[in-house]
């Protein structure tokens, strides 16, 4: 076999074996560099193994270019360059957005294929060899990327909070681990795997919204998780006051609010009748004394300008002696973060919120002379809620698994996923809390008293 169809070949079959190895890329959790480099770390670098497919597709064509310099041939080695180039381009200069290569990788690839075509069709009436490959290639993608109605979650990975997060005024004391679980629609391959490995779970997926909105969306949440867990955990040391709200921001208006010719999307209601709302509660308990149908009085803050205006009601659908605007709203929070911190971007942590409370941990321990772990290795999982309660996250099974097949001396989970949690480990020592200082509590009424000692006098 000619070498330029060596390179050509090596670099599908890589690509397979990637792919594969993708799919399992939480099966070296466990994974050590160092006490302070996870898994999840070393696969920052491991990335740029990408960058050996499309250089093995670039190679292959010099070298077929060399032997075949017909026009033809030029033409085609030139495509399979440019395309090749602009994917090791794009993925040495945004390594964390891997779909903004897919585009370029795939046309490389069918230019291979284009190319292995037309050298075999000067040869035969049909290239059988280069069809047969396509077909098998593309058939092997169908079963490894063809989503189908199911969403697919399965164990993931660790990752050290302090090399998460950090500030200028910190100090790393404790051993803090945050445990993120896979959640994506499922593929055909993905029964086969849930045969050979533990704790994969299917559902009928309803997202009710495209992949790309629900990866917009988890992103935020990773965003407003961060904001949230910074600023309960700088309030719990003295710097800061927390997470407040000034009113009730208007995040959709459903088609039959009889309200909807005087409100405006993103209105923030911050008087009704008079009285005062700062919160989604306090909107609720204002609109307890109003009757389906009448008209209320409302300011609300729009374009940073205070707004009077009438708003009529209807009848609570959940209720029917109650009134309402036909409207979504949530608190207008404001994160008080008088400390900047920086956060690692790992390519594997694409969002979601469920670090928050490992997060506030986090920092109080870092803020903290002696820290708060008291030589403990924890983990945990858990939203970080303006009042410090810990709220309920997803995958528990999966994540208590995860953590299971680490040294982390406790898990802390909400209380509410308490029986998920300990059906995905048994032997953990799970521990479940309401709320942050529940963690804080724990942690210094069980200090460990063998390696992990406290430094401090």
């Amino acid at each position: 076999m000619a070498l330029w169809k060596k390179l050509y070949y090596s670099a599908m079959v890589l690509t397979l074996l990637l792919v594969v190895l993708g799919e399992l890329i939480w099966l070296p959790d466990p994974l050590r560099l160092s006490s302070t480099i996870y898994w999840i770390d070393m696969i920052d670098e491991l990335i740029y193994v990408l960058i050996l497919i499309p250089l093995l597709w670039i190679a292959g064509s010099l070298i077929h270019l060399r032997s075949h310099r017909q026009v033809g041939m030029w033409v085609r080695a030139a495509s399979i360059i440019v395309a090749g180039l602009a994917c090791m381009i794009i993925l040495l200069t945004v390594p964390k957005k891997l779909e903004y290569s897919a585009g370029a990788f795939i046309l490389t690839l069918l230019l291979v294929f284009v190319d292995l075509f037309v050298h075999e069709l000067k040869g035969r009436k049909l290239p059988i060899k280069s069809i047969s490959l396509f077909v098998a290639t593309v058939g092997l993608m169908l079963v490894m990327f063809w989503p189908t109605k199911y969403l697919v979650t399965y164990p993931g990975l660790t990752l050290n909070m302090n090399r998460y997060a950090h500030t200028s005024e910190s100090k790393v004391h404790g051993d803090i681990s945050g445990v993120l679980v896979f959640e994506r629609p499922a593929f055909p391959i993905d029964w086969v795997y849930a045969k050979l490995f533990a704790k994969y779970s299917f559902e009928v997926e309803n997202l009710g919204m495209t992949i790309g909105e629900y990866n917009q969306e988890v992103r935020l949440m990773k965003a407003d998780a961060n904001a949230a867990g910074s600023a309960v955990a700088f309030q719990k040391v003295g710097k800061g006051k927390g997470i407040t709200s000034d009113g009730v921001r208007i995040t959709a208006i459903l088609k039959d609010s009889p309200a909807s010719s005087q409100i405006q999307l993103g209105d923030v209601i911050q008087q009704v009748n008079g009285q005062a709302v700062t919160t989604v509660q306090e909107l609720t308990e204002r609109m307890k004394s109003v009757k389906p149908n009448d008209q209320v009085a409302l300011i609300v803050l729009r374009g940073g300008k205070q707004v009077s205006l009438q708003a009529k009601t209807r009848t609570n659908p959940d209720d029917p002696s109650r009134a309402a605007f036909g409207i979504q709203v949530e608190n207008e929070v404001q994160y008080d973060l008088p400390i900047l911190v920086s956060y690692h971007d790992y390519l594997l942590h694409e969002g979601g919120p469920s670090h928050g409370a490992m997060l506030a941990l986090t920092l109080i321990d870092q803020l903290t002379p002696c820290g708060v772990t008291y030589g403990n290795h924890v983990a945990g999982t858990g939203t970080m809620e303006p009042d410090g309660s810990i709220g309920p996250v997803g995958g528990l099974e999966q994540k208590a698994y995860t953590i299971s097949r680490t040294n982390a001396d406790v898990f802390f989970v909400p209380a509410a996923n308490e029986a998920e949690a300990k059906k995905g480990a048994p032997s953990l020592q799970i521990v479940p809390v309401r709320t942050l200082d529940d963690i804080l509590k724990w942690l210094k009424d069980h200090p460990k008293q063998a390696a992990g000692q406290l430094s401090c006098p």
